[in-house]
C-alpha cells in the first residue's frame, strides 16, 4: 500500500492549506514521522502542514497555523470523539505487549493493548478500549496500575475508537501495578497459573458448559450475544465469556490464544474477543469430563463473589419465602434460607419453586454466588440446578452447634465466611463503642446528628462495640451488635444507656478496656473481607482465661522446637 493511500485522509487536510503540494512528498512526510519519530499521522498534522507552508513561501503567524487544541479532560471513553487529540483521562492498565518491529535497519519497539476508563469503580463498570504505546512507556505501563494520561489522542478505524499513548504523552502511576506479567510466547498456562494474571493469556482446557445469553446495553439501545461457560484442566477450572461465535461443544479439548484475564467481582474470568484463536487440541493424557467435573466440586468455604456454574452439596438449615411487588408492578416470590456443610454456613436463594425442608440434604448444579450481607450467598434461577439427596454424605450437622474453626490469618487471607470460630487478642477498641444514633432509613451512624446519606435525623438508638482483634500475625476489625453485646457486657441496652449517662462514655470505655485489653478472646460469627481488610462480625464473644503451659506447648510443637 502507498504513503498516498495510506494517508490519504492527512493528505486531503494538507491539500486544503497547501494546494500547490505534492501529494506524494506529504505522504512520504507522513510516513517519515510515523517510522522515524513513531508519531502517528494524525499528530503529526499540524508540523507538515508547517512544513509545506514553509515550502511554499506563506508566511506562517499564530493565525494561520493549525491552532494548539485544548487538553481535554475527561473520566469515560463515552466522553470522547473521534477527533480529539489532546486528552487527559484516568485509566487502568490491563494488558501491556510490547512489539519489536525493524524500521530502516534499526529495532524500534511498539506496544499494544487494553485499558479501562473510571479506574476506582468495581470492573463491572468499566469500558475497556485497545490502546497503543509509541512513546515506549512501559516503564509505567504496567498491567494491574492506575494511571493519568495527559496528551493522548483518539484514534478511530473501521467504527472502532482506540487510544494512541505519543512520544509527548505524560503517564503519571496514581497506583503501582501489581499483575503478572502476560504470556510473550505460543505456550498455554495452567488454569490455576492463568487465574493469577491480568492479561493476556493461553490456555489448554475441556470445555466443561456453554450456553448462549445476551448483555442488556445500559443505554437501552439492544443487546448484545454472548456464550458463557466454564473450561478446566488438572490444575482448576475458570469462567470464560465469549464475545464472539464459540461453536465447541462440552467436553471438547481446545486451545485459547491470546484471550484475556479479567476479574468479575472477585473471580477470575477469560475474556474471548475477535482477535482471540480458538481451535481443537489433541492430548489422549488429558483428564476426560467426568473426572474434571468430579473435582469440580466446591464447598462453603471455596465461595467467593461472582463465581458461576457451581457444583456443591449442602444441608438446609431454615428455609421461608415472601412475596414482593416487582417494579413492573408484577407479583413475584423469593424462596431462601441458611445452608451447611461441614466447611462452613451461607445463604442459599431460589428464583424457582423449591421447598425443601430444615435437615435435608440437596446438591446444586450450575449455581451463582453473589455478596449478601457481605458474604456469599448460593443463588439457583431454575429447579434444573438442584436435586435432593435420599442419602446424607456426612453425618447430621448440628445447626445449634456447627462453628468452623478458622486461623485468625487464614481468615484475613481468605474470603468471606458465615458460622465459623477464631480467636485473638483484644489491643484496641475502636470510637462509637457503646450507644449510639442510627439512620432511621439506611441504619448508618448519625454523626452530629445527621446521616452521610439523608442529612439530618432524628436517630434511634442502638448499642454496639468495636474492637482490634490480633493474633500476632494478622489482625481485624471486630463488631459486636446489640444481642451480642448485651450477652457480652451482662447488661441490656437500657442499663448500659443508664451507666454512660452516670459516669460517663469515656470512664465506661475505660472500664471496657480494663476489661478486655490485652486478653485473648474467642469469636463465633462471619467474616467479610475486601481490599480495606477484614471485619468479623460475632454472633458470639467470650473472654480465654490464658493457660501458658498448654500455650507453650502447642508453640514448640509448631516450631518444632525440642529442649
Amino acid at each position: 500500500m502507498s504513503d498516498q493511500t495510506t494517508y490519504a485522509n492527512q493528505i486531503a487536510v494538507v491539500k486544503q492549506e497547501c494546494p500547490d503540494a505534492d501529494e506524494g512528498e506529504i505522504g512520504k512526510e507522513f510516513a517519515r514521522y510515523e517510522k522515524d519519530f513513531l508519531i502517528p499521522p494524525e499528530d503529526a498534522l499540524r508540523s507538515v502542514i508547517r512544513k509545506f507552508q514553509a515550502a511554499a513561501g506563506v508566511e506562517i503567524t499564530a493565525n494561520t497555523s493549525t491552532p494548539v487544541r485544548e487538553e481535554k479532560k475527561v473520566q469515560r471513553f463515552s466522553e470522547l470523539g473521534a477527533d480529539d487529540r489532546n486528552v487527559a483521562i484516568e485509566v487502568a492498565v490491563v494488558s501491556y505487549t510490547p512489539r519489536t518491529q525493524m524500521v530502516r535497519g534499526e529495532e524500534k519497539q511498539i506496544a499494544f493493548g487494553w485499558i479501562e476508563d473510571n479506574p476506582w469503580e468495581a470492573s463491572s463498570e468499566r469500558v475497556r478500549w485497545d490502546y497503543k504505546d509509541w512513546g515506549n512507556k512501559g516503564e509505567t505501563m504496567i498491567p494491574g496500575s492506575v494511571v493519568r494520561l495527559e496528551g493522548a489522542s483518539v484514534n478511530e478505524w473501521n467504527d472502532k475508537r482506540s487510544i494512541n499513548v505519543n512520544r509527548t504523552t505524560r503517564v503519571t502511576v496514581l497506583k503501582e501495578g501489581g499483575g503478572s506479567a502476560p504470556p510473550t510466547g505460543n505456550e498455554p498456562l495452567s488454569i490455576d497459573r492463568a487465574s493469577e494474571v491480568d492479561g493476556f493469556v493461553n490456555v489448554v482446557g475441556r470445555v466443561l458448559s456453554a450456553k448462549p445469553d445476551v448483555i442488556v446495553r445500559k443505554d437501552g439501545s439492544g443487546e448484545i450475544p454472548i456464550v458463557r461457560g466454564k473450561i478446566s484442566d488438572s490444575s482448576g477450572s475458570i469462567g470464560f465469556l465469549s464475545w464472539k461465535d464459540f461453536e465447541h461443544e462440552v467436553g471438547s479439548l481446545v486451545k485459547i490464544v491470546g484471550a484475556s484475564v479479567r476479574k468479575f467481582r472477585e473471580t477470575p474470568e477469560i475474556q474471548i474477543n475477535d482477535g482471540t484463536v480458538i481451535e481443537t487440541y489433541h492430548d489422549t493424557a488429558f483428564p476426560d469430563v467426568s473426572e474434571l467435573v468430579e473435582s469440580e466440586k466446591v464447598s462453603i468455604a471455596d465461595l467467593r463473589n461472582g463465581m458461576r456454574e457451581i457444583t456443591i452439596t449442602l444441608q438446609v438449615e431454615s428455609w421461608a419465602q415472601r412475596t414482593f411487588e416487582s417494579q413492573d408492578g408484577s407479583s413475584k416470590t423469593v424462596r431462601s434460607g441458611d445452608v451447611m456443610d461441614p466447611t462452613g454456613r451461607c445463604r442459599l436463594t431460589a428464583w424457582c419453586e423449591f421447598d425443601p425442608k430444615p435437615g435435608d440434604s440437596i446438591r446444586i448444579e450450575g449455581g451463582r454466588v453473589q455478596f449478601w450481607q457481605g458474604s456469599p450467598d448460593l443463588v439457583i434461577d431454575n429447579l434444573d440446578q438442584v436435586s435432593s439427596l435420599s442419602d446424607a454424605p456426612w453425618e447430621k450437622i448440628d445447626p445449634e452447634n456447627h462453628w468452623v474453626e478458622v486461623d485468625l490469618t487464614s481468615v484475613t487471607q481468605g474470603g468471606s465466611r458465615r458460622g465459623i470460630s477464631t480467636a485473638g487478642t483484644i489491643v484496641a477498641i475502636n470510637s462509637g463503642s457503646g450507644i449510639i444514633e442510627r439512620c432511621p432509613d439506611c441504619r448508618r451512624m448519625l454523626r452530629d446528628g445527621s446521616c452521610s446519606e439523608h442529612g439530618p435525623q432524628r436517630g434511634e438508638e442502638d448499642l454496639r462495640l468495636r474492637f482490634v482483634l490480633d493474633n500476632g500475625v494478622a489482625n481485624a476489625n471486630l463488631f459486636l451488635g446489640k444481642e451480642p453485646a448485651e450477652e457480652f457486657l451482662g447488661m441490656s441496652m437500657e442499663e448500659v444507656k443508664s451507666e454512660i449517662s452516670s459516669i460517663g462514655r469515656e470512664v465506661f470505655v475505660s472500664n471496657l478496656k480494663s476489661r478486655v485489653l490485652a486478653r485473648k478472646m474467642l469469636v463465633h460469627g462471619r467474616c467479610s473481607v475486601d481490599g480495606q481488610g477484614a471485619m468479623l462480625f460475632a454472633d458470639r464473644v467470650e473472654i480465654v482465661d490464658p493457660k501458658p503451659a498448654e500455650e507453650a506447648k502447642e508453640v514448640m510443637e509448631r516450631w518444632e522446637v525440642v529442649l
